[in-house]
């Protein structure tokens, strides 16, 4: 069967449609373990596959928690490098689609044909986000959830009187329509951060290996306690800079040997 979105979109070249998965966030120091695609052609034919990549690294338990595939899983699977040539037959001058693939999935695999000597590039006019159109077309604003949820205008947006009563009865809604949201355990468990990913809810440090690793500064993805180490000089100025309290507190514990402890 032909796929629709060709014709919807009056193609005049492939759209791969994709996602990946990951060792983890960074696309400087993490690699790709999974790849599955959809390829629609301007006909309407479609190719499509899934499949693992060992990413000559070992996992972290904290991305396994998230995507389920662990060191024995990409054991035996193809490097990025020996798949490289088929990859770029199917990837190369597409448009590209995918939830949130601009910010992460498209750096990534670009990062990976960099890796291997092969230039893959590509133009924001070849990218059809999935999730920057639904942000675009349902605007996640105060406005915009008083629509969804009221079915009302708001008419008097930022008067802070009026953003303070179409809030509470946007709140009212919301505790009518999901139940679960009555418990305030529940409440508190999806304001706070994931811990398999993130130390601090700012999300200046986040956990790979089980260590506390900046996702900041000119040590993004060094570790806490080896920059404790080798630039201790750098962590007396994050405690004389413009940080939280938070922040400061982890920092005064590295600079004293005492680092975060990801919780079992």
């Amino acid at each position: 069967m032909l796929h629709k979105i060709a014709k919807l979109l009056k193609l005049d070249k492939p759209l791969v449609v994709f996602d990946l998965e990951t060792t983890g966030l960074s696309i400087f120091i993490d690699r790709i373990v999974e790849i599955a695609y959809l390829k629609i052609m301007p006909n309407g034919v479609v190719f499509k596959s899934d499949f693992m990549l060992n990413p000559g690294i070992n996992i972290p338990e904290e991305s396994s928690a998230v995507h389920g595939i662990t060191d024995d899983d990409v054991a035996g699977a193809s490097t990025f490098q020996q798949k490289a040539a088929d990859l770029w037959d199917i990837f190369h001058d597409c448009y590209y689609s995918g939830f949130n693939i601009i910010s992460f999935d498209l750096p990534m695999i670009r990062r990976e044909f960099i890796r291997v000597g092969m230039d893959f590039n590509y133009e924001v006019s070849q990218i059809i986000d999935s999730k920057r159109i639904y942000q675009y077309m349902e605007p996640r604003t105060l406005a915009g959830a008083y629509k969804y949820y009221c079915g009302k205008e708001h008419k008097y947006a930022h008067s802070a009187a009026s953003d303070v009563e179409v809030t509470t009865e946007i709140l009212n809604k919301q505790l009518e329509k999901y139940k679960e949201v009555r418990d305030l355990d529940f409440v508190k468990k999806i304001h706070a951060e994931t811990g398999d990913t993130y130390v601090d809810n700012e999300r200046k440090f986040y956990w790979r290996y089980g260590k506390a690793h900046f996702a900041f500064s000119k040590h993004r993805d060094e570790s806490l306690e080896n920059i404790a180490k080798t630039d201790p000089a750098f962590l007396r100025w994050v405690l004389s800079a413009d940080f939280s309290e938070r922040i400061k507190e982890i920092i005064r514990g590295a600079l004293k040997g005492e680092f975060p402890k990801k919780k079992k």
